[in-house]
């Protein structure tokens, strides 16, 4: 019962996180379930589904094929619709009752391919871990078949790790990270995966320097240290102060070829930021460098990055966790999703920072406005 929750929904799940990384790409996304998940992601998760021709597509799952384990009539409807549509490639994720069955994504996967000649992905999701998770698996198996070309570096450019609406809501946000970096002087080759066709990210080992903007990011940037040996950076461009130090870093990781991390001195907390734990660290450095607030702990519902962890962030499993920390007596002000606001009973001050993740389209139309000088109109309450 530790995870009961009454008051906030359930936050977006792993087969989400994985469509959602792949969704601009050109590929045809399946969702093996009876249409449940399916209609969770493309109503509830992804804001672009709305406006967009991209290909995600339900099995339809019945109780029949179900108990028989009828892998066939899934493949044969899968080639079927690659036959007519010509996808770039298929990716098949799992749901609930496929991870009771013990479907084999990966071996039907196999098997589509050798049917189709297209590229096939299949990830064993279940919708019980988070969206972070299916959104990493997705990047890295999406590079290892895809970024396989080592091109020659090219200073001053780097790729953007983990970009996706359930963080980051509209290309928007994108873009205005795009904008800070390119005024400092630093070229952005592509975005994985917002607003970057497959061609671009297929030649993206061109890059000095990967900065992984989200905890999505991480595992594909260690795939590209290891294979192309590329740096990482871990940061936002949000701030002035704090955007000028990151790009420094940037700077500082394509000189040493060593990956680069941003560290905040500790101090008694008096302020708790709950959220994605690199968007998070990323505001904790802006309000240090840029407004000089120290004193700030993190809360992480989903992954936390080892790299980046201080003392001072704790990881949030239930909503029990979230409540117990916000009500503690400690904090005098709280930033997070809107929908962490009910649950606090003490006197203190909130600032709403949606997360698409948490409360979905309720909040969505609300864009974010993180980059660089932008993040004062979230921040003047504590300024």
């Amino acid at each position: 019962m530790h995870k009961l929750a009454i008051k906030l929904p359930p936050f977006s799940p792993d087969y989400s996180g994985a469509i959602s990384a792949l969704f601009e790409l050109g590929g045809m996304m399946v969702i093996h379930d009876a249409s449940g998940c399916t209609g969770n992601y493309t109503g509830y998760d992804e804001p672009r589904w709305y406006d967009s021709k991209s290909f995600v597509y339900c099995s339809a799952l019945r109780e029949i094929d179900a108990v028989m384990g009828n892998d066939d009539k899934f493949i044969n409807r899968i080639v079927s619709a690659a036959t007519e549509l010509n996808p770039k490639f298929i990716c098949l994720m799992g749901s609930p009752v496929p991870m009771i069955i013990g479907s084999d994504f990966e071996g039907i996967a196999i098997e589509i391919e050798h049917k189709t000649g297209i590229p096939t992905f299949g990830f064993a999701t279940t919708g019980l871990k988070y969206y972070d998770k299916g959104a990493s698996d997705a990047l890295v198996a999406f590079s290892r078949r895809f970024v396989t070309q080592r091109h020659e570096k090219r200073p001053n450019t780097i790729n953007m790790l983990g970009a996706t609406p359930i963080d980051f809501t509209r290309v928007g946000t994108v873009m205005d990270f795009q904008f800070e970096f390119q005024s400092r002087g630093i070229e952005v080759l592509s975005t994985f995966a917002m607003g970057s066709s497959l061609e671009q990210l297929s030649d993206s080992s061109a890059a000095a320097v990967n900065i992984v903007v989200s905890a999505s990011g991480l595992a594909v940037a260690e795939y590209f240290s290891g294979v192309f040996g590329t740096p990482y950076v871990i940061g936002q461009p949000i701030g002035t102060y704090h955007t000028d130090n990151l790009c420094k870093l940037i700077q500082k990781a394509q000189d040493t070829g060593e990956n680069q991390f941003m560290r905040i001195p500790e101090d008694t907390a008096r302020i708790l930021l709950i959220g994605e734990h690199v968007t998070m660290h990323s505001l904790r450095a802006c309000l240090y460098e840029d407004l000089g607030i120290s004193g700030v702990d993190i809360g992480c519902p989903f992954r936390r990055i080892s790299q980046i962890n201080a003392s001072n962030d704790m990881a949030l499993l239930s909503e029990k966790d979230i409540k117990n920390i916000a009500n503690s007596g400690k904090y005098t002000h709280i930033i997070g999703d809107p929908f962490f606001e009910q649950l606090i009973t003490e006197p203190l001050h909130f600032t709403p920072l949606p997360h698409v993740a948490v409360s979905s389209k309720v909040h969505w139309e609300k864009p974010l406005e993180l980059a660089g000088e932008k993040i004062n109109k979230i921040l003047k309450g504590i300024m």
